[in-house]
C-alpha cells in the first residue's frame, strides 16, 4: 500500500472510534430519573396548589400524574439537537391539560 492509502485508511478507522450521541446517552435508570424530575417539576409549576400524589410511566415518553383532584398526562419531548453535541438526551416535559373533577 502507498503512504497515501495508509493515511486514508487510518483516518477512516479513527473516525469510526469517535464518540457519537448513542455512546453518550444516559444509562436507562438515570434517563428515567431525569425524566421523572422533569415531570414532577412541570406539574408542580402548573398546579402549585396540589401536591403530587402519583406519577406513573404509561409508555415511551408518556407519564400519567395525579395531583390532588387533578390528573393529567405529561409527554417527554426532544429539544432540537445542536450540531456536534455529545451528551445525554436533551428533552422537556410538556404537561397536557389537567382534568380537575370535583
Amino acid at each position: 500500500m502507498t503512504v497515501r492509502r495508509c493515511n486514508a485508511a487510518a483516518a477512516l478507522l479513527a473516525i469510526g472510534f469517535l464518540p457519537g450521541p448513542a455512546l453518550a446517552a444516559l444509562a436507562p435508570n438515570y434517563q428515567r430519573a431525569a425524566e421523572l424530575n422533569a415531570v414532577v417539576s412541570a406539574v408542580a409549576a402548573l398546579l402549585p396548589q396540589n401536591p403530587i400524589d402519583s406519577v406513573e410511566y404509561v409508555g415511551t415518553d408518556e407519564y400519567s400524574v395525579r395531583a390532588g383532584d387533578c390528573s393529567l398526562t405529561v409527554e417527554i419531548v426532544d429539544k432540537p439537537a445542536g450540531t456536534g453535541l455529545v451528551g445525554p438526551r436533551q428533552f422537556e416535559a410538556r404537561p397536557g391539560e389537567p382534568d380537575c373533577g370535583k
